[in-house]
């Protein structure tokens, strides 16, 4: 092969300068689909709407965007880009290349996102009418582009594109994508290699370390252990499984529905939704059908059970869509969640519920909800924002929350002695029970310190995750489980 001169290099390379970079946004500009994006928040803001423009797909998909549109729009600035395609649009441009928004998202997105990042000299997007994609965008840019384009694409939709384009620039997510635009003889200009790793993201949107919260189930089974039966014990594990299958379900509804107050947070934009590791589109079909499916499998093992677990997803369901964002009864519903659980467990164990137990629970966990909140709050002051993101809450409320957390952390270990006096001292259940005071006791100096903490802003973490790691905290529980073994 005959190796270029200076001047054949030189021309090449003006020719590739004056040829408009034109760049896709979905999945390519940005990390995520904003079809699935603005459908996640019209589903959240305003359901009825968002479930009636289900009905305008028949209508064509570009009247459905255009509907969807309408209702509501994610907010551009907190949308993931791709940083390395950032950088080098970045670069291209301040050496004057133009550059293009091309995209089939809906023309309202797209200006706000083309409106964003200055570098896009100009956009053309899908309307009411159009659906601007494939080949429709091909004949677009050719229109637009007489003279040639550099196109930057992410799948096979954008081949028609491609086939048209001087030049491709191209994501590749290790499918073979390159090898299929080389086939076009399209000139490769660059490739925007991704590691895909979709098995740990999931992992860590399922959220593991959360399921240590389910242990409650097996509280009534530990408690009520002289009354319990082999299939008892079968039947507590499985109602356990399954609260943590839904949990985690669960807890992705709520990051989807979270997505643009955890984009702005300092450490949830990490979260696999909201950084674009994870596609919203998947998500929601993983809730749509897993939640169903489990509930079913819970009423297997017994009515009662599966009740509760509907309600676990009702309750938890009308706290993303709505109950999260108002003060004190978000924490309340966070203290109720707790409480089913513990109703689950006796549900599973085949045992008479303990109102004590559920009493104390409820103001218990009320507390250690309402300190997170106690948290946030304090840090929202010494940023000077004045409330907390996603929330109800303001910097004037920390007395409230301070007031509230504490008085419910008292009430509780009132009620648990309440409940050692009545229905366990009063019972033959434990040889030494007087061991048992030990609980109550315990349960004082941790959630003491917890507030402790949480009033000097170092409470960093869920207070229910942060008892796993504190290595006091997990000293104190290991005094409770003594006093139990002692008491037997």
């Amino acid at each position: 092969m005959r190796e270029r001169s200076e001047f054949e290099q030189s021309d090449q390379a003006a020719a590739k300068t004056a040829w408009p970079l034109v760049v896709d946004m979905d999945g390519t500009f940005l990390k995520v689909d904003t079809l699935y994006e603005s459908f996640a928040a019209a589903i959240f803001s305003r359901p009825l709407q968002a479930i009636a423009a289900l009905r305008k797909i028949p209508a064509g998909i570009a009247h459905f965007k255009s509907t969807l549109a309408g209702i509501a729009i994610p907010e551009a600035e907190t949308l993931p880009v791709r940083e390395d395609l950032l950088d080098f649009i970045r670069e291209e441009h301040a050496a004057g290349r133009q550059v293009h928004l091309a995209t089939a998202a809906d023309e309202r997105i797209a200006e706000r996102v083309a409106s964003e990042y200055a570098f896009f000299d100009g956009f053309d997007a899908s309307d009411a009418g159009v659906n601007l994609k494939g080949a429709r965008k091909a004949a677009r840019l050719a229109e637009r582009f007489p003279d040639g384009y550099a196109y930057v694409g992410d799948g096979t939709v954008d081949l028609p594109v491609w086939s048209g384009a001087k030049a491709a620039l191209v994501v590749d997510r290790g499918e073979g994508l390159p090898g299929r635009v080389e086939k076009l003889g399209t000139p490769i200009e660059r490739v925007f290699p991704e590691r895909q790793q979709r098995v740990a993201a999931w992992w860590k949107a399922l959220r593991p370390h959360q399921w240590a919260k389910n242990a409650l189930v097996f509280i009534p089974l530990a408690l009520g252990w002289t009354q319990i039966e082999h299939g008892d014990v079968l039947s507590t594990l499985l109602a356990a499984i399954l609260l943590c299958a839904i949990a985690s379900l669960t807890y992705c509804v709520n990051d989807i529905a979270d997505l643009a107050a955890d984009r702005r947070h300092w450490s949830k934009r990490k979260r696999p939704f909201a950084s674009g590791r994870l596609p919203v589109r998947d998500g929601m079909v993983a809730a749509a059908l897993g939640i169903p499916l489990l509930l079913v499998a819970g009423t297997l093992i017994s009515g009662g059970v599966g009740l509760g677990l509907l309600a676990y997803v009702v309750i938890t369901l009308a706290y993303s869509f709505g109950l999260k964002r108002v003060p004190i009864l978000d924490t309340f519903v966070i203290a109720a969640l707790f409480t089913l659980r513990l109703l689950i467990g006796t549900e599973a164990a085949n045992l008479p519920p303990s109102p004590w137990l559920l009493t104390f629970s409820m103001f218990f966990f009320f507390s250690l909800a309402i300190a997170k909140r106690h948290t946030e709050i304090l840090r929202a002051a010494e940023k000077a924002t004045g409330k907390i993101g996603g929330r109800g809450y303001h910097v004037e409320d920390r007395e409230v929350t301070l007031a509230f957390g504490i008085a419910s952390a008292l009430a509780s270990i009132l009620i648990m002695v309440n409940y050692l006096m009545d229905e366990v001292f009063t019972r033959d259940v434990y040889a030494s029970p007087v061991f048992l005071w030990a609980v109550p006791a315990v349960i004082f100096l941790w959630i003491s310190r917890v507030w402790l903490l949480s009033h000097r802003g170092l409470m960093t973490d869920d207070p229910v995750i942060f008892a796993l790691k504190d290595r006091l905290s997990i000293g104190l529980g290991a005094i409770v489980l003594l006093a139990f073994v002692l008491a037997i």
